[in-house]
């Protein structure tokens, strides 16, 4: 046999072969029917396979719908931080391995994320910064360099922010804690004196909406639930707060449920002083606000109009510009608004927990 006849045999049974497959399909079909009981039939299974395809695609659809949903679920910080860790990951890894004491402040700010995506999330927030400070630094017609310069300060500014935001939502929580005591004592106290136990009293304050303290006692009922004692419970709680007044709470119910006593009056008397103390660091806050308010007003106010009043009437007087028109704008612009901040941060500060 030659080589053309080897050639035409091969395609003969590959062509065999192909109407094999293409006919497994249909091989259901019986050929004892009739023609018009066939194409019936092969219509049938066409119905099939397109009813089959849109449940599939229906199925697909809903999966997708449902990924979306949770997606959307998640916040913008945390998809922002998940998009910078795909992205930077090898930065983010390294400048969280120098960053230490990083979990803890998280978990004491109770901020729902792990090391490495709240790294990613600092290296974002610096990048948007930069870009923003330098940004205006050439919308104000500065030099490259000092544009520049702006935006790494910019970059600084934000990483360093980010690195203490942890800190500054603990110490907010710790505020927020010490407010709502007096009423969670209150709380707790009233069910004791009606018969319910201590623990149950913590999950009605856990399911209560007093804000972060509700938070703390659920994260206490979640220790306890995980074989944690009652007593490591409160010392947790202690620990994460690192605050006087829940301090005192806590040393009193565990003296109270180890030397036996009254623990709904000794609740009730905290709660009272608690208050008592607030009202009176709140009555010394209102005097101490009512003498800054002039010097706010002052540097807000008087100080900038004195300045630009002072530039233009020594300019007027020596036939020339004293200052650059951008180092006007930078002082108008960020430097009184700074030293204003400052003293609204200062009296922020001030505020009685």
């Amino acid at each position: 046999m030659g080589i053309k006849e080897k050639i035409l045999g091969f395609f003969e049974r590959l062509g065999k072969k192909t109407i094999e497959v293409s006919e497994r399909p249909i091989s259901r079909i019986p050929k004892t029917l009739t023609l018009q009981e066939r194409l019936q039939l092969l219509k049938k299974l066409q119905e099939e396979v397109s009813q089959e395809r849109e449940e599939r695609f229906e199925k697909e659809l809903e999966e997708i719908v449902e990924w979306r949903k949770k997606e959307l679920g998640k916040s913008f910080t945390h998809r922002f931080s998940e998009f910078m860790l795909r992205h930077f990951k090898g930065p983010v890894e390294s400048f969280t391995r120098s960053i230490k004491g990083l979990d803890y402040d998280l978990l004491r700010a109770n901020i729902k994320m792990s090391k490495e995506q709240f790294v990613a999330l600092m290296l974002g927030v610096s990048i948007f910064t930069a870009i923003f400070a330098f940004l205006m630094g050439v919308l104000l017609l500065m030099p490259a360099d000092i544009s520049l310069m702006l935006g790494i300060l910019g970059f600084i500014g934000g990483f360093l922010y980010m690195r203490n935001y942890p800190r500054i939502v603990w110490r907010r929580r710790v505020v927020e804690v010490e407010k709502a005591l007096p009423y969670v004592l209150r709380h707790m106290a009233s069910l004791l004196s009606a018969g319910v136990g201590i623990a149950e009293a913590m999950v009605s304050v856990a399911n209560a909406d007093y804000g972060p303290i509700s938070e703390e006692f659920d994260l206490m009922i979640r220790d306890m639930h995980g074989g944690t004692s009652f007593e490591d419970a409160l010392m947790r709680f202690e620990e994460r707060m690192a605050s006087e007044n829940v301090s005192r709470v806590v040393k009193q119910i565990l003296r109270a449920t180890k030397f036996g006593g009254n623990l709904a009056d000794i609740l009730y008397k905290l709660a009272e002083d608690f208050s008592f103390e607030y009202r009176m660091k709140l009555v010394e806050y209102i005097q101490k606000v009512n003498g800054v308010a002039f010097v706010y007003m002052f540097i807000t106010i008087i100080m900038p109009t004195l300045f630009v009043v002072a530039i233009l009437a020594a300019s007027l007087m020596t036939r020339a510009l004293v200052m650059p028109v951008q180092g006007l704008a930078v002082i108008l612009l960020f430097g009184f608004p700074a030293i204003s901040t400052l003293v609204v941060f200062m009296i922020k500060r001030s505020e009685p927990r």
